[in-house]
């Protein structure tokens, strides 16, 4: 029988695993149209912040909430093969809102800079996660699973 992760050692692999990386691909769907934008974003926990400048992502969100964001690392064989699938709702805030707040402390944490501010025609997508699904094939030579699931409801 597999092993099994605790709830907190599994949102711990998880957000190391986010800390580590820089870009996501972020899936919007609306009007039967799907959208999938590859963009950089900064996770606080296991939020994800995304900055952006606009465009149909948003006029996605807006008519459906509803997102999914694929991390993963590049693949190079199946006997390492690492990425997590998220699943959530998105809202989206302007400059003065707490969702614009959150974004800009999530990019000053990863770039380091404290005073960095974001110009005013910037948006930020805030993502908070209903269910996460990590994968990674070298748990198996640990005893573990490939597939984990962190059930966020």
């Amino acid at each position: 029988m597999a092993k099994e992760f605790t709830q907190k050692e599994l949102e711990d692999l998880i957000t190391e695993f986010m800390k580590a990386r820089a870009t996501c691909v972020i899936a919007t769907c609306s009007d039967t149209m799907p959208r999938a934008s590859t963009v950089e974003f900064f996770p606080s926990g296991l939020t994800v912040y995304i900055l952006t400048e606009g465009g149909r992502k948003l006029e996605n969100i807006r008519k459906n909430p509803q997102v999914s964001i694929a991390v993963s690392d590049a693949f190079t064989n199946w006997e390492s093969l690492r990425g997590l699938q998220i699943t959530g709702a998105a809202e989206i805030g302007t400059k003065g809102s707490d969702i614009f707040k959150g974004g800009l402390e999530a990019y000053r944490k990863r770039r380091g800079k404290q005073d960095a501010a974001l110009p005013d025609f910037m948006s930020v997508i805030k993502v908070v996660p209903i269910q996460i699904e990590y994968i990674d094939t070298r748990l198996a030579k640990r005893g573990y699973p490939i597939r984990n699931i962190l059930s966020l409801m």
